[in-house]
């Protein structure tokens, strides 16, 4: 049986890409290459492109292409602090686009992860080292990647253990 052609634009572009890895690959022969070049004029990857509107020679893998998380929120502390970290990251990632960064920004400012932290604080059973806190507010106090804001609630919370 021939083998066919993948009929939709995302299959094509798919299909290129591994013939394209086969030509860079070492390990694979020459006639193996010469079957990955006429199959990449078949493929017609720039058409592919086109007919997707892609202009870039690059199609981005997302995962909320498979799935949409857009009305799933995370419910428990742990999701919640996790969640916060991923859009801080992202707002200093190089490679998130604008629209990105504008998101996680406004993913942030619905989110209260600081009263997340503080659940999750006071879940423990265990007290925390009175010692072991100060030290790391004093830290904070000192550190210069700390923000202003973060300075000012360390500086609070010592003045409340004091006190």
């Amino acid at each position: 049986m021939p083998y066919e052609l993948p009929t939709t634009p995302k299959e094509r572009i798919t299909a290129a890409r591994g013939y394209k890895a086969a030509l860079q690959n070492d390990r694979v022969s020459v006639e193996a290459k010469d079957h990955a070049r006429e199959m990449l004029l078949k493929l017609n990857e720039e058409e592919a492109r086109q007919e997707l509107g892609e202009e870039s020679g690059h199609v981005p893998y997302h995962r909320h292409q498979q799935r949409s998380y857009e009305n799933e929120r995370p419910s428990s502390p742990e999701g919640i602090i996790g969640a916060a970290r991923g859009y801080k990251a992202a707002i200093h990632n190089p490679l998130v686009s604008e629209e990105g960064k504008e998101h996680a920004w406004n993913m942030l400012e619905q989110m209260d992860d600081e009263e997340a932290r503080q659940e999750l604080y006071h879940q423990d059973d265990r007290p925390k080292d009175p010692v072991r806190v100060e030290a790391g507010l004093k830290a904070a106090q000192k550190n210069p990647l700390v923000s202003e804001d973060g300075h000012r609630r360390a500086t609070e919370q010592l003045r409340d253990m004091e006190g």
